[in-house]
C-alpha cells in the first residue's frame, strides 16, 4: 500500500507520543492529522516538544472532543492504562485501526490483567482479537489487524535477550536484570524522579518481580516459577540493558548458541547481535542503539556449558514503544516496516 494514512496520536504531550510525532514527521506515508492532549488542548506542538517546532510549527494540541472528529485511518493511542482501553473501543467503532501503547491489550487474559495491574479490564471483549505488538513474533497476525498492543519496554528487552534459548527449549531457569534510564518513568515522573534524588544512583526499583514479566511468560511460554525479573535504576535518559542468567538444562558449547542466534535473527531488520570480539563489546550496550529502532543481542557462555548471560539493549522509547508501535502499523497497513524507522543510532550518545 502507498496510499497516505491519516494518523491521530492520543496523549501526544507524553515520551513516547513525542517520539511518534518525531519518526512520523518523516515516514513517508503517514501524516498526523491530530495530537490529542486534555490537559494542553489549544497549545502548540512545539512548546511541548521544542525539537519539532520546526516540523509542527502550526499544529496545536486539541482536545479529545475535537480528536474524536477527525477523518483518521489510524490512531496511536499513547494513553495511561483503562482510558486507553476505552478510548481504543470508540476508535474501532470510528472504523479507524488502533495502536495502542499503553499495557491494556498485552494481555489475552482479563484475569490476568487484573492479576498485574490491579484493576478490572474495561474492555474484555477485545482481548481476544488485539495482538501483541512485537512483529517479531507477530509479524503474519499483525497483517490482518484492526487492533495492535504496544509492548512493555522491559518486556521487550528481555524477550529478545531470551527468545533463542527459549525457541529451543533450553531454559531451567533465568533471573532477568533490566538496567534502566529514567525516561521510563515516563514524562510525568514522582518525586523520586527528581534530578537530585535520581542522578549518580543504582536504585533497585524492583528486585524479583515486575509486571512486564507478564507478557515475557505469554510470549515465551514459560513458566512463572521459573523466572524474577528485577529493574535497576542506572545514570542513562534512554535505554535499557537486559541481563539474563540462565541456567541451561543441558550443556552447549558456543557454536550451537551461534545457531541458535542465526536461527532466531535472520532475516530480521531490527534485530543483530554483537560479535565474539573484541570482548569489551561482547555484551550489548544500549548507547549502540540510542535514537533508533534498532535491538542488538549477545551472550556469553559460562566454561562449564550450563550458565549463559543472554543479553540485549534497546531504547526503551523506540523499539520498546514507538519505534515499535510504528513498525507494527506499517505491517498492518502494508506498507514497508521499515518505513520511517530508518534512523541509525546516535553515537556517542
Amino acid at each position: 500500500m502507498t496510499n497516505q494514512v491519516n494518523v491521530t496520536i492520543w496523549g501526544a504531550t507524553g515520551f513516547a507520543g513525542g517520539e511518534l510525532l518525531r519518526i512520523l514527521a518523516r515516514h513517508p506515508f503517514m501524516k498526523v492529522a491530530g495530537c490529542i492532549s486534555r490537559s494542553r488542548a489549544g497549545t502548540p506542538v512545539g512548546a511541548v516538544h521544542p525539537h519539532l517546532r520546526h516540523v509542527y510549527g502550526d499544529m496545536n494540541f486539541i482536545s479529545p472532543e475535537d480528536g474524536a472528529d477527525v477523518r483518521a485511518d489510524l490512531s496511536f493511542l499513547a494513553l495511561p492504562h483503562r482510558a486507553s482501553a476505552e478510548e481504543a473501543k470508540r476508535r474501532l467503532e470510528a472504523e479507524q485501526k488502533v495502536v495502542d501503547l499503553s499495557a491494556d491489550f498485552r494481555l489475552h487474559d482479563a484475569d490476568n490483567y487484573k492479576r498485574w495491574y490491579g484493576v478490572e479490564h474495561p474492555c474484555s471483549e477485545l482481548l481476544g482479537e488485539a495482538v501483541y505488538g512485537l512483529p517479531e513474533l507477530h509479524r503474519a497476525e499483525m497483517a490482518s489487524a484492526r487492533l495492535i498492543s504496544g509492548v512493555g519496554c522491559n518486556a521487550t528487552a528481555s524477550i529478545t535477550a531470551l527468545l533463542p534459548f527459549a525457541r529451543a527449549g533450553l531454559i531451567a531457569d533465568a533471573r532477568i536484570e533490566c538496567r534502566v534510564g529514567s525516561s521510563e518513568g515516563g514524562a510525568g515522573g514522582d518525586e523520586g524522579s527528581m534530578h537530585s534524588l535520581r542522578s549518580r544512583t543504582l536504585r533497585v526499583v524492583s528486585p524479583f518481580v515486575h509486571r512486564h514479566m507478564s507478557e515475557l511468560i505469554q510470549e515465551l511460554h514459560v513458566p512463572e516459577e521459573s523466572i524474577t525479573m528485577g529493574i535497576t535504576a542506572v545514570e542513562l535518559v534512554r535505554g535499557i540493558q537486559c541481563l539474563a542468567h540462565i541456567r541451561l538444562n543441558k550443556k552447549v558449547r558456543e557454536a550451537d548458541i551461534w545457531k541458535l542466534y542465526r536461527a532466531s535473527w535472520s532475516g530480521e531488520p531490527f534485530v543483530s547481535y554483537t560479535p565474539a570480539r573484541p570482548a569489551h563489546f561482547r555484551i550489548p550496550d544500549p548507547r549502540f542503539v540510542i535514537g533508533s529502532n534498532r535491538v542488538l543481542t549477545g551472550f556469553a557462555l559460562a566454561e562449564d556449558g550450563e550458565r549463559v548471560i543472554a543479553a540485549s539493549a534497546i531504547d526503551n522509547l523506540m523499539k520498546g514503544a514507538a519505534g515499535s508501535a510504528v513498525q507494527s502499523a506499517n505491517i498492518m497497513f502494508g506498507i514497508d516496516e521499515s518505513a520511517g524507522l530508518e534512523m541509525m543510532p546516535l553515537y556517542p550518545a
